[in-house]
């Protein structure tokens, strides 16, 4: 009986002009389990760590910690991860930074923006797992 309705279904479907694809009568009758959300995720982790959103950065130095506006600096932590999506942003104070380089899970090249304020501010960097901030000041 239940093969009968399922056959309306798709025929009625059909008829109004739905597009189907052919399910097997395996999955049509629950076949073999397929994997769920979870634990393709777990999977992705498993595969390609370097963008796990547990591992939450960490600054442990900015070279040079002194510089100008539009000066190129060197930002030394970890987990900032090994691909550039994993990295989503840099800015200095509340100005993002002209650019930026991912070059390895501990190491960013950014350059500060013309128009930042002198003074003290901070770094901050902001990657999947969360974000990190260091001070640095900046001179005239």
């Amino acid at each position: 009986m239940m093969r009968v309705a399922t056959l309306f279904v798709i025929m009625m479907l059909s008829v109004g002009g739905f597009n189907l694809t052919w399910v097997t009568e395996a999955n049509a009758q629950g076949g073999p389990p397929t994997e769920s959300l979870a634990q393709m995720s777990e999977k992705t982790l498993q595969e390609d760590p370097v963008c796990d959103p547990s591992h939450r950065p960490k600054i442990t130095k900015i070279e040079p910690d002194e510089f100008q506006p539009g000066a190129k600096v060197v930002i030394i932590g970890e987990d900032f991860g090994q691909k550039k999506e994993c990295l989503f942003e840099v800015t200095f104070g509340y100005e993002k930074a002209k650019d930026f380089v991912l070059k390895g899970n501990e190491r960013i090249e950014a350059t500060a923006p013309d128009n930042v304020s002198t003074g003290m501010i901070f770094v901050n960097v902001i990657t999947g797992g969360g974000a990190a901030r260091s001070a640095v000041l900046i001179k005239k």
